[in-house]
């Protein structure tokens, strides 16, 4: 099956969706030390997903490549939901109760 020119794979839930809902994800967060170069694509809802999920300090310790995001616990029962969805559509996203950015102590995540 031949994909629209209009549209780019999300590196991470692996849809075809349209370019305007693609931003670049650094697997290494710059702010722990990653490099410009060393991104990947995602849509939109995966990009927001992963850092509503997982603090900048998880990512780059745990979660620096597609791989470790793919397989990472906490992320499956969006990863299953997210592939049902249009691929044209954006999702509002909410950080995580366990979540630094929520004021809550760091969590036991592996």
């Amino acid at each position: 099956m031949q994909v629209p020119h209009d549209t780019t794979t999300c590196g991470l839930c692996r849809r075809d969706v349209p370019r305007r809902l693609i931003t670049q994800h650094h697997l290494k967060p710059k702010a722990e030390g990653g490099k410009h170069s060393h991104k990947t694509p995602l849509c939109k809802p995966c990009h927001k997903q992963i850092h509503a999920t997982f603090s900048n300090k998880e990512l780059a310790k745990l979660y620096h490549d597609l791989t470790a995001l793919r397989e990472a616990e906490s992320l499956q029962p969006f990863l299953k939901w997210i592939a049902k969805q249009k691929p044209n559509r954006n999702f509002r996203t909410i950080t995580a109760n366990g979540h630094p950015k929520n004021g809550h102590p760091k969590s036991n995540r592996r």
